[in-house]
């Protein structure tokens, strides 16, 4: 097969996978939430390979794919209450006070988008030195992708106690209220399942237009054969 059909034949099963795990049965929602975003975030792993094969660290190769080709309007977006855990014991002292200032301002037990309670990375450029510089990454959209991506692949589960059920509005991540029984609050970041297929969609589209532009075969990107270990 010549290296365009060898491209359709790729993003075409990629295509299929998506639709597939998209339509996953839903009698049990948690459940089925679960392995959804499992699936898709195996899928981005998938596309990351392909789209980086000389890019040895995982991590590095899943969120520059979602940087270059998701095209995502929230890609440079930071989750504060989760840059607020994460400053907990840095000595980051400026930073710290401008975040909780911004989290205290939120009314409790409400659900807020990202454009009502996160903020583009480049409004803490006033507030980043080289001792937060990495925190303020970690709390990144991408990469709270990549660290949902290992709990849910190596744990089996989701991180924090984001809920689904909270709103009916799947299209964005969203950060909503959450009240404890011994009456403490927190702020918990949930990323739906729907949002994950949509970056994926759009990686898809852009790395298939970037291939066949570069006229390059996918699955040199992966190993074949009967051995296990490249």
């Amino acid at each position: 097969m010549s290296i365009q059909e060898n491209i359709d034949l790729f993003f075409g099963w990629i295509r299929d996978r998506r639709k597939e795990i998209d339509h996953l049965p839903r009698k049990c929602r948690l459940s089925s939430e679960l392995y959804r975003r499992i699936l898709l975030l195996s899928l981005l792993d998938t596309l990351s390979k392909c789209a980086f094969p000389n890019e040895s660290k995982n991590r590095k190769r899943f969120v520059k794919l979602i940087d270059c080709h998701a095209d995502w309007k929230y890609k440079d977006y930071v989750n504060l209450p989760q840059l607020q855990y994460l400053l907990k014991r840095s000595a980051c002292t400026d930073l710290r006070k401008e975040v909780e200032n911004r989290v205290n301002k939120w009314r409790k037990g409400t659900t807020l988008r990202p454009e009502e309670a996160d903020v583009s990375i480049h409004e803490l450029d006033n507030f980043k030195c080289s001792k937060c510089e990495d925190l303020i990454e970690k709390a990144r959209y991408p990469s709270l992708l990549w660290r949902m991506r290992n709990v849910a692949v190596h744990e089996f589960r989701r991180p924090g106690r984001g809920m689904a059920a909270i709103s009916n509005d799947h299209s964005t991540p969203y950060v909503h209220g959450s009240l404890e029984l011994n009456g403490s609050h927190s702020w918990e970041f949930y990323v739906p399942s729907e949002v994950i297929s949509q970056i994926a969609k759009k990686c898809s589209e852009n790395l298939e237009v970037d291939l066949k532009r570069k006229c390059y075969d996918p699955y040199d990107s992966f190993c074949y054969g009967s051995s296990w270990y490249p």
